[in-house]
């Protein structure tokens, strides 16, 4: 039982990796409104954000 529970925890974690790496390309394409990529990953406007700035200062860098 608990083998089953981390794997699928690990299924839980790589599908968020996988949405949060799907908003990246959306936001460095920015023809795509922060809703769209809500929509489209599932993610929240919080988690969007965050990546927005995180790409940003990672920009200026």
């Amino acid at each position: 039982m608990l083998l089953e529970a981390r794997l699928l925890d690990e299924r839980r974690e790589g599908r968020v990796d996988e949405k949060v790496s799907i908003a990246k390309l959306m936001l460095a394409k920015g023809c795509y409104s922060l809703q769209e990529i809500i929509e489209l990953t599932g993610l929240s406007i919080d988690d969007i954000e965050k990546l927005k700035n995180d790409m940003h200062v990672e920009k200026q860098a």
